[in-house]
């Protein structure tokens, strides 16, 4: 796993949204696409992550935030955001994903533009499908 580079199991284009779009429409994105993290893109460059426990920081605020109604992504991403090179290899995903504690990661190139997402889910089916051709070999 070392030598395999990301893109084999990566999702390349995944759905984003901006960081001006309404936390509403980044849930039903989220919701429709059956996933659970969306790269936070401006002008083509990764700028943060929004998940799906982002949402909970605005169902904890609701009625303390004056304008829970109107939250806009940019109001609940996180910014620092962990990212893959797309040179990266699938054991540097599995080395950050499981030393930061992460389900997801972004993938970029070298002018931070996104390319693609990598989830835990994605590495242990690389991981299956290469243990079961080497108890089929």
């Amino acid at each position: 796993m070392h030598d395999i580079p990301i893109d084999h199991v990566m999702t390349p284009d995944p759905a984003t949204v901006s960081p001006q779009s309404s936390a509403a429409e980044a849930r039903r994105l989220l919701d429709s696409n059956v996933i659970n993290h969306l790269p936070v893109v401006e002008d083509g460059r990764l700028v943060g992550i929004l998940s799906s426990s982002d949402f909970l920081k605005l169902h904890l605020l609701d009625g303390k935030l004056p304008i829970f109604a109107d939250a806009t992504v940019s109001q609940i991403m996180e910014t620092k955001v962990i990212v893959l090179r797309e040179t990266s290899t699938l054991l540097d995903a599995a080395e950050k994903l499981s030393i930061g504690g992460f389900h997801a990661l972004p993938v970029v190139d070298r002018k931070k533009r996104l390319v693609g997402m990598v989830t835990s889910s994605d590495l242990i089916g690389e991981l299956v499908s290469r243990l079961d051709g080497q108890r089929a070999g």
